[in-house]
């Protein structure tokens, strides 16, 4: 499976300070691996949801404040894209 950026995530994890960003790395990593071996979202392991309204189709991962807003895309969900990243009360917006 193959995990791509947003420029805006990309951009936020740039402004972080190394230990969070090596937090987030590492649940995008346990995310990455418990699809590739189950081939399920992991819900209840990553406290990830499924959010609704204008963000129908995208999940949230919580890393403490942190959101990481992601979906799955492709003809077999074979990509991984982080779309955003940010503090939970920015987010949404």
């Amino acid at each position: 499976m193959e995990v791509r950026f947003s420029k805006r995530a990309v951009k936020y994890l740039k402004k972080l300070d190394a230990k969070t960003a090596e937090r987030i790395r590492e649940k995008i990593l346990q995310l990455l691996s418990m699809l590739e071996v189950e081939g399920v979202i992991p819900f209840n392991e990553l406290d990830i949801k499924k959010l609704k309204g204008q963000w129908d189709g995208y999940f949230r991962l919580r890393v403490g404040q942190i959101r990481v807003i992601f979906t799955l895309v492709g003809e077999e969900l074979e990509i991984l894209l982080i779309y955003d990243i940010n503090v939970r009360g920015s987010i949404y917006e």
